[in-house]
């Protein structure tokens, strides 16, 4: 009988110094997975959070920039607290996306309205122009309507976009529509076929 307690308590022992030594080793082990499983949550948890370009949308004012830069929009993104409107171009890249704001409109009398952005290749550089309108009402001097101009804007080479001077500082991209002093006055570049017509007819050298 002693003789079997003594083996039952051996192996008692035994199957406790068994567990103890091997306690390190299976501590490794689940400390080893629960690295694994950490790292491997945290890649996914990089890979959600990363920004995503907006996609292209028209209706909502985001254009396809791929003409300008591979994997890029455009968008027309308006300031309610200010009543600005703002131009930024939207870029892919390793980290998700970069945003650029490349123009500003602000209150010139009235708040500022993007009636049209297209795109247009000028002396075989591709712009992003935009048709701008302010509503003016100062009927005591008699000139009320809505004034125009027409943007445009191009690659600099450097990777900003940069407003093509020929086309802002060009007079004809300016003008009233309404009256002016009285007298009634109209802007004949108010749609981008309009101004995709004199430009075409500008670089053949002919008349409007």
């Amino acid at each position: 009988m002693d003789m079997l307690k003594d083996l039952l308590l051996t192996t008692e022992l035994h199957h406790f110094l068994g567990f103890r030594k091997n306690r390190p080793k299976r501590l490794f082990e689940c400390l080893a997975c629960w690295v694994l499983l950490s790292s491997a949550s945290l890649a996914y948890a990089s890979a959600s959070d990363a920004t995503a370009c907006p996609a292209a949308s028209p209706s909502a004012g985001v254009y396809s920039a791929d003409k300008i830069y591979k994997n890029s929009v455009v968008s027309i993104e308006k300031n309610d607290a200010d009543q600005t409107i703002n131009l930024s171009i939207y870029r892919s890249n390793s980290d998700g996306c970069e945003k650029t704001i490349f123009a500003k409109y602000t209150i010139e009398g009235g708040a500022p309205n993007v009636d049209s952005l297209f795109f247009l290749n000028l002396e075989g550089r591709q712009n992003i122009f935009t048709i701008v309108h302010w509503d003016v009402n100062s009927r005591g001097v008699g000139t009320y309507g809505k004034y125009y101009q027409v943007y445009a804007y191009v690659a600099d080479g450097q990777g900003r976009l940069i407003e093509n001077k020929s086309v802002v500082d060009n007079g004809v991209m300016t003008g009233m529509d309404g009256y002016q002093e009285g007298q009634e006055t109209t802007f004949p570049y108010k749609t981008a076929g309009a101004v995709r017509a004199f430009f075409k007819c500008n670089q053949a050298k002919c008349k409007p």
